[in-house]
């Protein structure tokens, strides 16, 4: 292994007349290096929206819902689960009319109170108590009526009808504003917040008729595997995919999109190592020749030029995932340093960034098999010269 090693190491540095294949060899390398420092930092960046989102919406949505009749099959039983009425509902107030999805909770039940009192602007959501009628609002539904803390508003249930002197009307009752939060996503104009019994006060129907078991999943990305279980056991479920499925399936397919465009372009890099070593091979004919005529047989001749290659393409993978691994940590400092400052789009933060390290070492890895892959074949020509055609008119 010195020998093939020392041997690949000539042959990379190249005499005078070979300086071409060489140039395209380290050409090759850097854009090995480009292509893998780009896709580590594209795909952290698309994370840390992925999860972003996730954490602003999903934390709200509920994950799954089953019936109250239904029973949990035995792997998902350990699953924490609180009580919920959810139903479509009309807000008015003295300006305006907006619609919103009702959450009906019991806060005691509740395993995510802490999280949801963090997103307090105003308020305290545990006004929400039985009989009290109070609605807690997102900041944009607030908005969108033009109402403050302590105002009234009217809820009317779409889905409920009840009779009166003037005909059927949706079933409605007054309640007052007592928490606004703000998730600065969607959800702050499409959910609120009520107490379980006073959403089914407002739906006139008991409490056990119009309620279903909410249950919390420690990652709602798992939902098609959860999904599959539930089939399997004929439960009745709908989940968080209902509302916001068609949003993270773009931003998935964006993911990969981005991810494939870059893959393509290290690619293009390794197959810059393939037409270098063609290159090098034709012109290295008489040496290959005369090593061969020195013992040096067609195995070691093929791992000589794959060495070479793999070289190549191992140091631009390296150097690539180290300097994607940086620049994905210090995008936000790199991007104001020429210039492009997204903090006031994001919330003051900034790109939000996710690395994960079984992305980067998976990206780093398969640069260096494809590398790899693209020395096999002018290795393979390499070890079918013959000596003596080589150097017959040398």
């Amino acid at each position: 292994m010195k020998l093939i090693g020392f041997i690949a190491w000539r042959f990379s540095r190249g005499a005078k007349q070979q300086r071409f294949a060489s140039f395209v060899s380290w050409f090759s390398t850097l854009g090995i290096t480009l292509g893998v420092a780009a896709l580590i930092t594209v795909i952290s960046v698309m994370n840390g929206f992925e999860n972003q989102l996730k954490q602003r919406i999903l934390n709200l949505v509920p994950h799954l819902t089953v019936a109250n009749q239904q029973t949990l099959p035995n792997n998902l039983s350990s699953l924490a689960t609180a009580p919920l009425v959810l139903s479509e509902v009309v807000l008015q107030s003295s300006s305006n009319l907006h619609a919103a999805m009702m959450q009906g909770i019991d806060i005691e039940q509740q395993k995510d109170a802490a999280l949801l009192r963090e997103k307090m602007l105003i308020g305290d959501l545990d006004s929400l108590q039985a009989g009290s009628y109070n609605v807690v609002i997102g900041i944009g539904t607030a908005n969108a009526l033009g109402v403050r803390l302590g105002d009234t508003i009217r809820l009317l249930a779409t889905d409920r009808l009840v009779y009166t002197p003037l005909g059927e009307m949706p079933s409605q009752r007054n309640f007052v504003v007592s928490g606004i939060f703000e998730f600065a996503a969607e959800v702050d104009k499409q959910f609120i917040l009520l107490n379980i019994e006073d959403s089914a006060r407002l739906l006139r129907s008991p409490l056990s008729a119009v309620s279903q078991q909410r249950v919390f999943l420690d990652d709602p990305f798992q939902i098609e595997n959860i999904a599959a279980s539930l089939n399997q056991h004929n439960v009745e479920f709908q989940d968080w995919r209902r509302f916001y499925g068609e949003l993270f399936a773009a931003v998935k397919m964006e993911k990969n999109m981005m991810g494939m465009l870059f893959c393509l372009i290290i690619a293009v890099a390794a197959f810059n190592i393939l037409s270098s070593l063609v290159m090098m091979v034709g012109e290295k004919r008489s040496d290959v020749a005369i090593l061969q005529t020195l013992g040096l047989s067609r195995d070691k001749v093929v791992m000589v030029f794959v060495v070479q290659g793999a070289w190549s393409g191992c140091i631009g993978a390296a150097v690539g995932a180290l300097s994607g691994w940086w620049l994905s940590s210090n995008i936000n400092s790199v991007m104001s340093a020429i210039g492009l400052n997204f903090a006031a789009n994001f919330g003051g933060a900034g790109l939000p960034v996710l690395q994960r390290s079984e992305q980067i070492i998976f990206i780093t890895v398969a640069a260096m098999l494809l590398s790899i892959v693209a020395t096999i074949y002018p290795a393979w020509r390499a070890s079918k010269i013959h000596p003596a055609e080589a150097l017959r008119y040398e």
